[in-house]
């Protein structure tokens, strides 16, 4: 939960994800939408500002994750920030 905006190559740690994951494992993700909060980089170590449902999709595709499912987090109002996403996927296989 909120770590993937940390990792320099996002692609990576999801391979090794799916690598170390048993088979019909599954996988939750949550974590930013795009901003524009240029800062964050400099004061907290943001790496990206956010991640698109196409990215997140192609990601998790790409490190042979299946049955990709997208939702944007609805925004509570007494917190300011980005938008929040969830994303949900699982490795293809039996489950034990």
């Amino acid at each position: 939960m909120m770590v993937l905006h940390h990792a320099p190559d996002p692609a990576v740690v999801l391979a090794d994800v799916a690598r170390t994951m048993r088979s019909g494992g599954r996988l939750l993700v949550t974590d930013m939408l795009p901003h524009d909060h240029e800062e964050y980089r400099q004061q907290i170590g943001h790496v990206w500002l956010g991640f698109s449902e196409e990215q997140m999709r192609k990601l998790l595709t790409a490190s042979g994750f299946a049955g990709v499912r997208i939702t944007a987090l609805e925004p509570d109002s007494h917190v300011r920030g980005p938008a929040l996403f969830a994303a949900s996927a699982r490795k293809p296989g039996e489950t034990r």
